[in-house]
């Protein structure tokens, strides 16, 4: 196994305590950054530092770089789609796109977390980039492409983004997931499988299944509250 594979492999079972230092937030020590004096020390001091998701390394964005995405972030939902289970079939809508909710990343005990006013903190899994799987992504139908192939699968949202730089291939992966209990006696759970595009956007599909007979599927991108 490489150093890199090595690297990958734990930071996404989170057990080795080298992974999870690697995950920590730059120290504050003497040669760190002082607090900013003036309000355009402060613009300058609390911006993220640049990340191109077509370049950067995993062992960049483990030893350091994951800081920069420490922040709140907007999500924007949609197109996709959701099932109705009733007396046994299943009935697909679509699901319109909209905005609002808010996600936090963030560090805790080391390791760089999620945070939802629905489930809490979540891990936040970091992947090298490989193609996707197949079945992985929306049926371009779904996804609101019908300038793609019906058969085709829509991994980010690349409407929303605009054109990019490299394809999903090419990026780097933050996979976060999380399970609650509603209260209702139905279990709440979000699946986000995202790409790294740069320090401010983060794209890629999400699903969710929360009371009897209900899942949603669609696009999300997050971007820099």
């Amino acid at each position: 196994m490489t150093g890199l594979r090595a690297i990958v492999l734990a930071v996404l079972l989170g057990s080795s305590p080298a992974a999870q230092a690697q995950e920590q937030e730059p120290s504050q020590g003497a040669g760190s950054a002082k607090s900013p004096g003036s309000l355009a020390e402060a613009s300058g001091f609390f911006k993220a530092p640049p990340i191109d998701g077509c370049t950067i390394t995993l062992e960049e964005l483990v030893k350091g770089k994951s800081s920069a995405l420490r922040g709140r972030w907007t999500l924007r939902k949609g197109p996709g789609e959701m099932g109705l289970v009733s007396a046994g079939r299943v009935e697909m809508l679509p699901v319109p796109q909209r905005s609002g909710e808010i996600l936090s990343l963030d560090f805790r005990n080391g390791r760089l977390m999620a945070g939802s006013p629905a489930l809490g903190f979540m891990p936040v899994a970091v992947e090298d980039r490989a193609p996707p799987a197949p079945g992985s992504g929306l049926r371009a139908e779904s996804a609101g492409r019908g300038d793609l192939p019906d058969d085709a699968e829509v991994f980010l949202d690349e409407i929303a983004l605009g054109p990019l730089a490299c394809g999903p291939d090419q990026l780097l992966r933050l996979n976060i997931a999380g399970a609650q209990d509603s209260g209702t006696g139905h279990v709440l759970r979000q699946d986000y499988r995202l790409f790294l595009v740069d320090q401010s956007r983060l794209s890629g599909t999400y699903s969710e299944t929360g009371a009897a007979g209900r899942f949603e599927r669609g696009l999300v991108t997050l971007e820099r509250r």
